[in-house]
């Protein structure tokens, strides 16, 4: 019996959410094993569907990849969305709060192993790298913009640069705090002099953007 065409206009439900339990799973294996234990077996076993759904959605792990960076940057992007909108009225003021939620972040369950891996995947996966590289310039437009400055304004490029070293350091933080006890009291140590001295730098570079843009 020939296959019931799917209705034209009409989305296919059951393959959307079939490609979403499939990413989902995805993210999870490449946060628990690893690029080296990522396989679309691995990823149709924690799926709980057969291999032949995954590879009937994504034919090739490349492709899977790809799909599961464009999902990941998309949440990632949200989540980012969300902060800002909830840092604009903090009492601490807006930049303590970008900064301390970032610092934090970067060592979470839910983002440290993943950016490790994606990072490292970067090295030899042109697309991850392009990935990650749109995720960062457009997470500082979305800061910039949050904090009223334009992002291509020549005013603003000691703000982008001081953004991207708030980057940086959110990097390293994943690098070097992810796999530790947080509770020993080096990472308390870290978080509290990250913060004392990228708060200030920030706001010094935020007044100078909006000076000089009068």
């Amino acid at each position: 019996m020939a296959p019931t065409s799917q209705p034209p206009g009409k989305p296919n439900r059951m393959g959307a959410a079939t490609r979403t339990k499939i990413l989902d799973a995805a993210i999870a294996v490449l946060a628990e094993k690893g690029f080296s234990g990522f396989t679309l077996q691995s990823v149709a076993d924690s799926a709980g569907v057969f291999y032949g759904n995954v590879t009937h959605h994504y034919a090739t792990r490349d492709k899977l990849v790809e799909a599961m960076l464009d999902a990941i940057l998309e949440r990632y992007r949200a989540r980012f969305d969300e902060l800002v909108a909830s840092i604009e009225a903090h009492e601490d003021g807006p930049i303590r709060a970008l900064v301390t939620w970032l610092v934090d972040d970067a060592v979470s369950p839910e983002t440290a192993p993943l950016f490790l891996e994606l990072w490292a995947m970067a090295t030899h996966n042109p697309h991850v790298a392009a990935g990650l590289t749109q995720l960062y310039d457009g997470a500082v437009d979305v800061c910039m913009k949050s904090l009223g400055v334009e992002p291509d304004a020549p005013s603003a490029r000691g703000l982008r640069d001081s953004l991207y070293v708030l980057g940086a350091v959110i990097e390293g933080t994943s690098s070097i705090f992810s796999n530790r006890d947080r509770e020993n009291g080096i990472y308390a140590g870290f978080r509290h002099q990250a913060i004392e001295m990228l708060v200030p730098l920030l706001e010094q570079k935020l007044a100078e953007a909006k000076a000089n843009g009068r």
